[in-house]
């Protein structure tokens, strides 16, 4: 009996510590993906507007089936007062970024903003 509580606690001890490391280490691992997207759509939107990359090309494949507002279900209401409604000339990612100065949090689950190709702006 006493051996059986000495070992829960050697791994209550030991156990405990490890979950929490792990676990904010998965946390920050998220986080640190999250940072990334977000400064490569910064770093396209930049390249868009300086004219090195077209905004047909940072376009999803996806937008040419439905729109932004069509596949999120937004009602009429909410797409009157959304940027990526009013400039249909840029991805909708791009639009709310410029309009809000960061994503939003839904743009990052978001299949329109995740299936986008990776380009790289030539730099001259």
């Amino acid at each position: 009996m006493e051996t059986l509580a000495l070992i829960s606690l050697f791994i209550l001890r030991l156990g405990i510590p490890i979950a929490v490391t792990v676990a904010i280490a998965g946390g920050l691992r998220r986080l640190d993906v999250r940072w990334q997207a977000e400064a490569d759509a910064q770093r396209t939107s930049r390249a868009v507007a300086a004219g090195l990359v077209s905004s047909a090309a940072v376009a999803s494949p996806m937008t040419a089936e439905h729109s932004c507002w069509e596949h999120n279900t937004c009602p009429p209401k909410t797409r009157n007062a959304c940027a990526a409604c009013t400039c249909t000339d840029i991805p909708c990612w791009m639009a709310r970024l410029r309009a809000d100065g960061k994503l939003p949090a839904r743009c990052y689950g978001c299949a329109l903003f995740r299936t986008r190709p990776a380009v790289q702006p030539v730099t001259a």
